[in-house]
Parts: structure tokens; sequence; C-alpha cells
């Protein structure tokens, strides 16, 4: 029984990823509904770890670099120059997820399960998708003419949904009733559908590096051959446009912001090479460094728009080399224990790819919902060569 309720917990976590933005205060401190839910489960796994079959997995080569990013996160977090702004930031995106992340590495173990967490993840990015359409239809869109939803940006609506979009494709192989794949395809259509909205084109360029790969390497090529199609013709649409034609020639105000952004976020790391800046600290030193970048085409810069340098920015070199660390974990374990005819194998890779693409222009990590998807992404993939029927 207590088994059944860890499995339905995992699932509710996971469809409940964008409760994130419903806050509230546990006493002083500052939390939300989904990190309540991962507090419950985790409760709820350590009754279960007495008299029962779960075990706290460990295993060096994954423990390893998890702990080096932890150390360098909070390490930096200690040495901030906003200590409340860093540690907040180090509970959400850090300790919350690394919560959730034992638990599922530790408890999953079928792939049963494993189908069950997909699922979940596709009807939360479903129900996303359609309030996204709302959104739309009532033109309730940004300034310049882009969907975003109820999030901050068109971009973490694209980074919310692209990942679901990616590893639900493992569904369809595995639904073998005609509804549950006509189900799926129009799911796909919206997902594609929001994801064209937010013209998002980290988004794209990483759907497109993401489906290249698992095109690649499976046999059964229909649906992915279409999305990729897709993805290919939304591209070439684009061209005549002034932002894919800004694009070329450099003018387009986002790249030339992101431009200066990376120089600035540079000469930052000149300054802070080994511990970093701490958590939520970049928007401060950004604006400190405006000297050397006069005028700024952008002022509100929370994050480096690159996950790599966000790794090293507010993780230190420590946090840096264990998120490359766990990367190269995770591929070659991947290559390694899954069959490239093993679809959830293939898929896995691919979605981490989508990460990485998409990560060169955006920080595909530094959110709630991103970084405990991130993890999950991380203990599926580990987990993927083990799993029973």
């Amino acid at each position: 029984m207590l088994q059944k309720i860890i499995n339905s917990l995992i699932y509710l976590v996971v469809f409940c990823l964008p409760l994130y933005l419903v806050s509230f205060r546990a006493g002083w401190v500052p939390t939300n509904v989904l990190e309540l839910l991962i507090c419950i489960l985790f409760i709820f796994w350590v009754i279960g770890l007495f008299g029962s079959e779960d075990r706290l997995f460990f295993n060096s080569k994954i423990w390893l670099p998890v702990l080096l990013i932890f150390i360098g996160v909070t390490i930096a977090v200690w040495f901030s120059s906003d200590l409340e702004v860093s540690a907040g930031i180090w509970k959400s995106w850090f300790v919350i997820p690394l919560v959730f992340f034992i638990v599922v590495i530790s408890h999953i173990k079928t792939k049963e399960q494993v189908e069950n967490i997909i699922v979940s993840l596709t009807l939360s990015g479903a129900l996303v998708g359609l309030v996204a359409l709302y959104y739309w239809l009532n033109n309730d869109l940004t300034y310049d003419g882009r969907l975003s939803a109820f999030y901050l940006s068109p971009n973490y609506l694209a980074m919310y949904l692209s990942p679901i979009l990616i590893l639900s494709l493992y569904l369809y192989s595995i639904f073998k009733q005609r509804v549950y794949k006509i189900t799926l395809l129009i799911i796909y259509f919206l997902f594609a559908l929001v994801i064209y909205l937010t013209y998002s084109y980290g988004a794209w360029l990483g759907l497109l590096a993401a489906l290249a790969f698992i095109l690649f390497q499976r046999k059964n090529k229909k649906i992915l051959l279409i999305f990729f199609l897709f993805v290919v013709l939304i591209s070439i649409i684009q061209i005549p446009s002034d932002k894919f034609q800004g694009f070329l020639d450099l003018s387009y105000p986002s790249l030339e912001s992101r431009l200066v952004i990376w120089q600035s976020s540079w000469e930052i790391l000149k300054d802070n090479f080994l511990i970093g800046i701490g958590p939520g600290m970049f928007q401060k030193y950004y604006l400190a460094y405006q000297d050397i970048f006069k005028p700024y085409p952008e002022w509100a810069v929370p994050q480096p728009h690159n996950v790599f340098l966000a790794f090293w920015l507010q993780t230190g070199l420590l946090g840096l080399i264990g998120f490359i660390w766990l990367l190269l974990i995770y591929f070659v374990h991947l290559l390694k224990k899954t069959d490239p005819k093993y679809v959830l194998g293939s898929v896995l890779i691919g979605l981490m790819i989508y990460i990485l693409v998409h990560g060169l222009v955006d920080t595909t990590y530094w959110k709630n919902d991103l970084a405990i998807i991130f993890f999950l992404i991380i203990a599926l993939g580990y987990k993927a060569g083990y799993l029973t029927d």
C-alpha cells in the first residue's frame, strides 16, 4: 500500500510541476505547492525505507558529480553578496530537485513506473498547452507578439513544453490502441503549435537537433520524420521575417543583447573564476559591469542566457565540473547500457541533446520546474538500462 502511495505521489509531483508558481510562506520560509508535494513524497519514501524493498540508491559514478554540483553551489551561496536570495535559489533549484532525484532514482525500478511518469508529464504539458492556447485565442501576448501564457517569458513556456514533447514520443511506441495513438497525435500537434507561437528559436533549434538524432537511431521513423519536417518548415517560413534576418546580420535586439550578456559574463568570470558569484546574483553583477559595455541593449537580465555560463557563474568551477561530468556519465551510460533499438534510450539521449543545444542560448536548468525535469531525466537515464517489466 505504501509503495502505491509513493508511486502516486511521484506521478502527482510530475503532473504538478507548474504549481511552483503558487507560492506561500511556511513560517519565515518562502515555499510553494510543488515543494510541499516533494517534501510529503520524501517523508513517505523515508517511512517506506523501513521494512520494504526500497533502499537508498548509491553509485559513486553518478553521485560524485552530483556532490560536486551541490558543494559548488553551497560554497557559492556562502560567499554570495546576498545570502537570502542565493539561499532561496539553493533551496528551490538544488536541494528540492535533489530530494526528488534521490526518491526517483531509488524507487523507480520498472518500465511501468517510467511509463506512468511520462504519461503524467505529458498530461501536465497538455494542460499547460491548452491554457497557453486560451491566452493566444484572447490575444494575450507579449509586446512583440509572442506567446508566454502565465510564464514570465515565451522562452520559459517553450523550455517547459519542448522536453515533454520529446519524452512523450516514447509513448507512441508503446501504446497499441488506436485511440491512444490518435490522442497522442492531437497532443503532439498542440505542443508543436504552442512552441511555434513562442517564436523561441532556441527551442526550435534544440528540437531540430534532438529529432535529427532520434531519427538517426530509429527504424520506425514516420512520426519523427513528420515532426522533423515540421520544424524545418517553420524555420523556412521564418526566413523572410525581420527577426530571422536580424539574426543573420546580428542586428536583432535579442541576439545583440545575448552577445553583450555573454561578453559581460566572461568579464565577471575573470574576477570570480573559482567560487562564482552565487545563485541569483547575475543581474546585480551584470549591472555593475555596465561601464565596460555602454550602452547595454537590455537591462533586466536575471540569467546569462547560456546553461554552462550559468553553472560556472552561480555554482563556481566545482559546480561546472560536476555538471559536465554528470552529462558525460549520462551519455556514456545510455550508449553502453541501452540497445540503439531501445526507444527510451534514444529518446532520453535526444532529450538531453535538446537541453544542451537550447542551453547554448538560454538557461535550460535555472528554474524550479526545469531543475526538477533535468534531474528526473538524469535519474531515468541511469535507470533505463536496468528496468524490469
